[in-house]
């Protein structure tokens, strides 16, 4: 048998083994382990899904039709009824890919694919619905904005573009309003004031859908759906340092906007919000750059999370507020200063007078809400939400909500807004992001059963080193107890034998009865 001195060596080995793999080396190496898979490194699976994810996004749009176009006209409180979702599987793939092995960077043009998705939608996308004009609103209030003394030429020249509409609102649909877009044309137009606005939005054909030669449709989306960025996007690889996986370098070959007024609103922060650093904590904000809206967004913790079984550290984030935060400062352009809470002018990013916000003003200056009848803020709606599994910064769920606004006034020399009410008018908002399916999940529930497993093997290596140390101490307690030494000592009563030889006791034999003397 294993002698008890080799049997407690082993044990107490085997412990000390188990213990400092699972307090210091463990660790150590998962550590290393995330940081060597959560690279963008070319071949990696993480790369492959960066590049082109095996599932769509989700992109749902709730448009605000509008009920009382004509009394609106007229000077009434505008009232909206929210339709939707209409959803559509978004598909984002990252193409013309460069990899500059000098900077630790990669570079790309993203292309994007709306799909209509009649089963995910509440219903159709040709469904009729009251909205502005965008076209004419546009050049109504940025003519407002910009050139106020010219309003009556421009007031001529919609009479002559779009022949002499009745109303700023028009009768339409969903996939019109945004994907195949609003007819017009300027082909017809001889007149001094139509010819000096056709002129104008011929500089900003980009903008439009183009049927034939001075012939055009406008949508939010037209010119964007299947189509790439104007700007292609370069973000760190993170092989280098694991802290900068993809973050946003560069965008057409810029490494800061030139849009707001001054830093940080110009400057890139975060990642291009497909990818995220590992080792999340409670204390740090999670950045991302989005180019359609021109604005870095930090998202910050409120709550523990839970997806599909996963702790998650569930995150938020807003639009700001300029009167806490300095940061936010460069955003104020309004004439009489800054927007209030969670909303800003995006104006100079969308070259259109648009006003951006949380759903239904979620959390802004109730003033604005006094002016719509129909908006129902609920923060469980409406709030951005991102769940992050905090080892590897996986975002296990992450949806972006934004909605655009225009205010709205009287406009003197415009008849169909003379007599507008004053309001910040609700035209749509999007959801804008996924839940990982079960392709994506997949390398994450293996990289925990592979946790799980070594940390079981370990905690048995600590137990059985603690089981085999046991043994071997009850062994040793048993030995030395059978070695007791047996010392004899003179019982009262003996006799010394005659010869000298050794006193024998008197031995009783049977209780109470007085023993035999045996000399």
């Amino acid at each position: 048998m294993v002698s008890i001195k080799k049997l407690g060596l082993v044990g107490s080995c085997t412990f000390s083994i188990g213990l400092i793999s699972y307090s210091l080396g463990f660790p150590a190496i998962l550590k290393s382990q995330v940081k060597s898979q959560i690279r963008l490194k070319k071949g990696t699976e993480m790369r492959d899904f960066w590049e082109k994810l095996p599932q769509p996004l989700d992109f749902n749009i709730y448009v605000f039709n509008v009920t009382n176009p004509s009394e609106i006209k007229a000077g009434a409180k505008p009232i909206v009824q929210e339709l939707g979702p209409f959803h559509y599987d978004l598909y984002r793939d990252k193409e013309n890919i460069v990899d500059r092995e000098e900077e630790d960077s990669v570079e790309y043009s993203l292309k994007q694919v709306w799909h209509f998705n009649p089963e995910k939608s509440a219903m159709s996308e040709n469904v009729d619905i009251c909205s502005f004009h965008p076209l004419i609103l546009s050049i109504i209030l940025i003519g407002q904005r910009d050139q106020p003394s010219a309003m009556g030429i421009i007031s001529k020249a919609i009479d002559s573009i779009f022949k002499k509409p009745e109303s700023i609102f028009i009768k339409t649909t969903v996939k019109e309003l945004f994907f195949t877009g609003i007819y017009f044309e300027c082909k017809d137009v001889t007149d001094f004031a139509g010819s000096a606005v056709c002129s104008s939005l011929r500089e900003r054909e980009h903008m439009f859908v183009r049927e034939a030669e001075l012939i055009y449709r406008y949508g939010y989306l037209a010119t964007r759906n299947g189509t790439y960025l104007p700007d292609r996007i370069k973000v760190s690889r993170g092989i280098k340092n694991h802290k900068d996986v993809g973050r946003v370098l560069s965008l057409g070959n810029e490494t800061r906007m030139s849009i707001w007024p001054g830093s940080p609103c110009n400057d890139f922060r975060g990642t291009d919000g497909t990818i995220f650093p590992p080792f999340l904590s409670k204390e740090r904000q999670v950045w991302a750059h989005f180019p359609d809206i021109c604005r870095s967004i930090g998202a910050y913790y409120i709550e523990p999370g839970k997806i599909k079984g996963f702790k998650t550290l569930h995150y938020t984030a807003d639009m700001g507020d300029p009167v806490i935060d300095e940061d936010m400062k460069c955003l104020c352009l309004e004439p009489e200063g800054c927007m209030p809470r969670n909303v800003y002018n995006a104006g100079p990013c969308l070259n259109a007078p648009i006003r951006i916000s949380l759903p239904h003003l979620l959390n802004s200056d109730p003033y604005y809400y006094e002016m719509i009848d129909g908006l129902t803020p609920d923060p469980k709606k409406h709030m951005m939400t991102f769940d992050f599994d905090p080892m590897t910064g996986t975002p296990l769920r992450a949806y972006k909500k934004i909605q655009f606004n225009v205010m709205i006034e009287p406009v003197a020399k415009f008849k169909l807004m003379k007599t507008f009410p004053e309001a910040l008018f609700p035209i749509f908002w999007i959801e804008d992001g996924l839940e990982l399916g079960p392709i994506l999940m997949k390398p994450l529930k293996l990289a925990y059963m592979q946790i799980l497993i070594a940390k079981i093997m370990m905690w048995l290596m600590m137990l059985s080193g603690m089981g085999m140390m046991g043994i071997a101490g009850v062994r040793y307690y048993k030995e030395n107890s059978s070695k007791s030494p047996n010392i004899s000592l003179p019982m009262p009563g003996s006799k010394k034998r005659e010869n000298g030889s050794p006193p024998v006791p008197n031995i009783s034999t049977i209780p109470g009865m007085v023993p035999l003397n045996i000399d």
